[in-house]
């Protein structure tokens, strides 16, 4: 019965939550919620600074207190009137929970303040495109990418991975883009010179007793996007220098004579053993020829001479 009444309590009109619920839920070793500490105390010394309230909405939302974070962005939307960003924050907590009406709204409201506000632009194009006002939101992307194409970055914006309308926009938009992206090359200043100075980028201060630099100047075509080495300052003429006087030859310095090197110790070989010679025929025997083998084939044969007295 308790669960029951409590429920009934909730669902009836004007039983709303208590505000600042998040309140309650604070913890110092979180540093978001120090952030939200600290704005707090900022916003008891000025409560009617918008800037602040925004913030505070800004990091209440990350906690999905979504009712405290709406009212913080209401309250900054009232206290700065010109200010697109609180209510551009308001239409993105919307689009959380789902919301697209309302979001639609809350980013219309934005770009009646500021129309420069791009993020504003893609939001209210992915608004109409979850509520199948396809022609809408594909006009309202086109509006986003005036500037560049960054918003359909996943890195960049999170909704841009759910979209379909991505390559429609994209092709729809080529020829603008790449026009857009000619300009700066294609147009003609009358006073180029001036144009260009404004473009240009600080340099460092030079140092004491330096040259100064000269700025290049742009093309005749527009002015000069890309930063361009400094032309220096005219050298002087180079003068020869006078040769270098003849100095009085040195003393020759004597060297020793390297010495002889030392002759290798060579160890005696062993002794060989000799055959004894064969000893000679006894006298009046002839002596016996033994016919050498043949010689293989290719080879030279040589003449053996017959021993004296045969």
């Amino acid at each position: 019965m308790k669960k029951l009444a409590l429920l009934l309590v909730l669902l009836l009109p004007g039983t709303a939550p208590a505000p600042d619920v998040y309140k309650g839920f604070l913890n110092e070793s979180l540093p978001h919620h120090r952030a939200i500490k600290e704005t707090l105390a900022l916003i008891e010394k000025n409560p009617g600074d918008g800037a602040l309230h925004n913030d505070l909405g800004c990091l209440i939302a990350w906690d999905g207190f979504w009712r405290d974070a709406l009212r913080e962005f209401d309250r900054a939307a009232e206290l700065s009137g010109k200010d697109s960003r609180p209510l551009f924050n308001a239409g993105v907590v919307q689009a959380w929970r789902g919301e697209w009406s309302s979001a639609r709204s809350s980013f219309k409201k934005a770009l009646d303040r500021d129309p420069g506000n791009w993020a504003a632009w893609w939001m209210l194009g992915y608004a109409e495109e979850r509520l199948d006002n396809i022609d809408a939101a594909v006009d309202a992307y086109k509006r986003s990418l005036r500037v560049d194409t960054s918003l359909f970055d996943i890195r960049r914006n999170p909704f841009a991975a759910t979209t379909k309308l991505k390559g429609r926009v994209l092709l729809e938009t080529y020829s603008t883009r790449m026009i857009r992206a000619t300009m700066p090359q294609a147009e003609q200043f009358g006073d180029p010179e001036r144009i260009g100075s404004f473009f240009q980028r600080s340099r460092a201060a030079a140092p004491p007793g330096a040259a100064p630099e000269a700025a290049a100047a742009p093309s005749a075509a527009g002015p000069v996007m890309t930063s361009v080495p400094p032309v220096s300052a005219p050298s002087t003429p180079r003068t020869a220098s006078p040769a270098p006087a003849p100095t009085a030859p040195s003393a020759p310095v004597s060297t020793p004579a390297p010495s002889a090197p030392a002759a290798p110790v060579v160890a005696p070989a062993p002794p060989r053993e000799v055959a004894p010679a064969p000893a000679p025929p006894p006298a009046g025997q002839p002596v016996r020829r033994i016919p050498a083998s043949p010689p293989g084939p290719g080879a030279p044969v040589a003449p053996t001479p017959n021993p004296p007295g045969t």
